[in-house]
């Protein structure tokens, strides 16, 4: 019975515990309730004035920062976008200063005003009388240097600027590729593009290597853009400064933007800013947005907690670091043989397996004496094999001299003394004093005829060796084609009419001129138009040209004896003829068509046959093709080189 007494008594008395505990709980809630509200009213608040959106690649450096901080701090942060990149005209931003003015108007004040890059800083400073008056503000990334040193006479304002690494990068490329000798700044006309574009502009002697020009889509559209950017090939690069806005104002986000360059030029691209390496920039002394802001972030602690802003000057060393993608260099072949320890080198491939000292030497040694062998016994059978093939070579080569030795030496001896014995015939007739005036006179015309063709061998054989020992003086110009294809056919046409053939002249009237020397083009002409009424006893001698892509195609068809397919190639050679036997039907030295194919070469062009035999045959050439209207070339204020 006393035991159970006691068991009532020790269970009444922890259920007096259990109602006292939960008495004092019901007692200090109200009172811990209201001490959180008095802390939390006594939080000190700041406002973030963003001059982008929080999908902007850099927002996302600056967020994790200010994360920590309000961590680490009893801050509380609200953040306004102004989505500037995106957004320029007058109606958004008097809306957003109206619904900011609206919010400030109806929120607790605030402590603290942070300001993130160029756009947000002159609004804020425009309206500092208005809505930010007294309050203490502190910016980060801020291009505008001239802007950002003038905030030191300012008792409200500073903060950190963002020096971008121009003269750094430009050198790093140069370092990355000693043949560099372009870089083109890609620029936009938004303002933080504008800045950083005369940042460069005015940077003098920082690079006399290295010619830089600007592609501004502030002069551009995206179309317009990409046609130039698609002709930028060799040792050129690309630096990325702004690609948001074109010229007609349409918008493109930063990835899309890169993906947009990448999709069009091969060249590697370089940046200023951390947002796009990963993602297809090579790399460059790059701004972290993440590093800014918390610089910013303690300057605004300090100022939270009593220091005046008149102690903290702007800071206009921006920390800024070299990044790489390794990656991005072996695409463009920019992988250097080491790396400074100072640079950050991301997508760097692991090491190879480590092994001991004693083992990788006797590996190597081993694999160094395999591969001396080896590359003694293939260079000892391809230098045996590369003997044996250049004997072979010269005696084909012997043969082949021989051959055209014996064929210069007959068509020469044909084509001199021909002309020869009728100067030396006439002249011996001359001389016969029964000969009357009439016949004089005839006598004279053959031998002048004879001269003529005389000298016309002696040029040939000139004109061939002026080309083949690289003595002919090129005199390209511009030349109207018409004009010159209607004097040559003024000049064949009786050489045609004593033949009954007919020639013919195509014209085109959407080609005009050609870039050409004017001589060298006369000379081919001449040589096409003779062989064509040379080789056709019946029908016509066409003459025409046609544009193809960026070259004109001319050509001179026949309707004479043709040409045999297996020679086509054969009758462009010194001392080549259709007909090579002793008894030829068709004069000549067969120089013609190796002079043409020797004048067309060095303009810049090709020239080739097509022929049937008793049919006919055409022969081509191209030339570059001008067009002679100023008004479709290139604007040339499109590139500007920075001195």
């Amino acid at each position: 019975m006393l035991l159970d007494n006691a068991l009532i008594m020790r269970v009444k008395n922890r259920a007096c515990s259990l109602h006292y505990c939960l008495l004092i709980v019901v007692l200090f809630l109200p009172f811990n309730l209201f001490s959180q509200k008095v802390r939390e009213t006594k939080r000190q608040r700041i406002c973030l004035i963003d001059s982008y959106n929080s999908n902007f690649p850099t927002y996302i450096h600056s967020a994790k920062a200010i994360q920590e901080f309000i961590d680490t701090t009893h801050y509380h942060i609200d953040v306004e976008f102004m989505n500037s990149k995106e957004f320029v005209d007058d109606v958004y931003v008097q809306h957003f200063h109206d619904f900011l003015s609206y919010k400030l108007s109806k929120r607790k004040p605030y402590d603290l005003f942070l300001v993130a890059d160029d756009y947000a800083l002159e609004y804020v400073l425009k309206y500092e009388q208005d809505l930010f008056k007294g309050k203490p503000i502190v910016f980060w990334g801020i291009n505008n240097i001239d802007l950002a040193r003038k905030q030191n006479a300012n008792a409200h304002c500073t903060g950190v600027v963002e020096d971008i690494s121009i003269k750094e990068t430009i050198n790093l490329a140069k370092t990355l590729n000693p043949k560099l000798e372009e870089m083109y700044v890609i620029s936009d006309n938004s303002e933080s593009g504008k800045t950083d574009l005369n940042r460069v502009l005015n940077l003098k002697g920082y690079n006399t290597a290295i010619n830089v020009h600007e592609l501004n889509l502030a002069e551009l559209s995206f179309s317009e853009f990409e046609t130039n950017l698609k002709k930028l090939k060799g040792e050129k690069a690309l630096l990325l400064l702004s690609l948001y806005r074109d010229k007609d104002f349409k918008y493109k986000p930063f990835y899309e933007g890169l993906d947009f360059l990448k999709k069009n030029s091969d060249l590697p691209i370089y940046h200023l800013w951390k947002h796009g390496l990963n993602e297809g920039i090579v790399g460059g002394f790059l701004i972290h947005h993440y590093r800014q802001t918390q610089e910013a972030l303690k300057i605004a602690d300090q100022i939270l907690k009593g220091k005046a802003i008149e102690e903290i000057p702007v800071l206009e060393e921006s920390p800024n670091q070299c990044y790489l993608d390794y990656k991005e260099l072996k695409k463009a072949k920019l992988v250097p043989s080491t790396f400074p320890s100072d640079w950050i080198v991301i997508n760097k491939p692991s090491s190879f397996i480590q092994m001991s000292r004693k083992y990788a030497y006797l590996i190597l040694s081993v694999g160094l004496l395999v591969f001396g062998l080896l590359f003694f016994f293939i260079y000892y059978a391809k230098r045996e094999n590369l003997l044996k093939n250049e004997l072979i070579q010269a005696q084909l080569d012997a043969s082949k001299v021989d051959e055209l030795k014996n064929a210069f030496l007959n068509n020469i001896s044909h084509e001199i003394r021909t002309p020869m014995n009728g100067i030396l015939g006439f002249a011996e007739f001359l001389a016969s004093p029964d000969v009357s005036m009439e016949d004089r006179v005839s006598y004279l015309d053959i031998i002048s005829e004879n001269s003529n063709q005389l000298l016309n061998v002696v040029n040939e054989i000139v004109d061939i060796a002026k080309v083949q020992s690289g003595h002919s003086d090129i005199k390209m110009e511009l030349i109207d084609i018409d004009g010159l294809l209607s004097d040559m056919e003024r000049e064949y046409k009786k050489i045609a009419d004593q033949k009954n053939l007919e020639i013919r002249l195509i014209k085109n009237i959407s080609v005009k001129k050609v870039c050409a020397d004017r001589l060298y083009l006369q000379k081919i002409f001449r040589n096409l138009i003779d062989n064509a009424i040379k080789f056709t006893d019946d029908g016509c001698v066409e003459i025409g040209y046609d544009k193809k892509g960026d070259l004109i195609e001319f050509y001179v068809k026949d309707t004479g004896i043709g040409i045999s397919e297996d020679l086509f190639k054969t009758i462009f050679e010194n001392f080549r003829q259709v007909q090579e036997s002793d008894i030829r039907e068709y004069g000549g030295l067969g120089l013609g068509l190796s002079i043409t194919r020797a004048f067309v070469k060095s303009m810049g062009g090709k020239v080739w046959v097509e022929s049937v035999e008793n049919v006919g045959s055409c022969f081509y050439f191209t030339l570059p093709y001008v067009d002679y209207d100023p008004a479709l070339l290139i604007n040339p204020n499109v590139f500007c080189e920075v001195n």
